[in-house]
């Protein structure tokens, strides 16, 4: 695994993501969503007995491992993505 990734659980990492390879901590992140996207989050969390960061964690290194960022920001751009100011 290269440093700096974050591994999908398994039985070899007793069913735990790792954050990051290089130091052991993790980045904290705080966002809004839509309420629709909250209310997916949280019922797919409850039904399937998991974390919300766990499936946010997951979702995007599945995103990330899809492609270039060059790539990858065009899509979301072309999804409506953009920079939030406050």
């Amino acid at each position: 695994m290269p440093d700096g990734t974050i591994s999908r659980p398994s039985k070899e990492n007793g069913g735990h993501s790792s954050t990051n390879a290089e130091d052991g901590k993790s980045h904290k992140l705080s966002l809004n969503v839509s309420s629709a996207t909250g209310r997916h989050l949280r019922k797919l969390a409850f039904e399937q007995r998991l974390s919300e960061s766990s499936i946010v964690e997951a979702s995007l290194q599945i995103f990330f491992d899809r492609g270039d960022d060059v790539a990858l920001g065009e899509l979301l751009r072309n999804l409506g993505a953009s920079l939030r100011r406050k």
